[in-house]
């Protein structure tokens, strides 16, 4: 098997079956558990995870948002197949949700990528 191609499978999304996913799909689906996991959920690892689903009914004053962006770099350092194209992270909110958009490099294949999170009341709620 050639060491650039990786294939795996999700059934995120999927009603009767798995999606075969791609190296980047699969490090971009990587990326977006490790955004939806709460810091100090994790067992073993309490500093791990993110603070971005606490941020969903806060004022989105400036320093929530050097907040948020602190979070969203700290979480894509963590994985080595990404960077960060720019330091901007743009955000919107509305009533009940925030969007996160990050515009990412995916360092095996230097293949320029977008990530779009989305935290809304339905997350934040089921998580509790």
């Amino acid at each position: 098997m050639n060491n650039s191609t990786g294939i795996g499978y999700t059934t995120r999304g999927q009603i009767r079956s798995a999606k075969q996913m791609t190296k980047l799909d699969l490090a971009k689906q990587d990326l977006d558990n490790h955004f939806k996991i709460r810091k100090g959920e994790k067992w073993s690892q309490p500093s791990f995870g993110s603070m971005l689903p606490f941020y969903v009914f806060q004022p989105l004053d400036e320093n929530t948002i050097e907040l948020i962006e602190q979070d969203v770099n700290d979480v894509v350092t963590y994985d080595p197949r990404f960077s960060l194209m720019t330091k901007n992270v743009r955000v919107d909110q509305d009533a009940s949700s925030i969007t996160i958009s990050i515009q990412l490099l995916y360092l095996p294949t230097t293949t320029e990528t977008v990530l779009r999170l989305k935290f809304d009341r339905e997350f934040a709620e089921a998580e509790f």
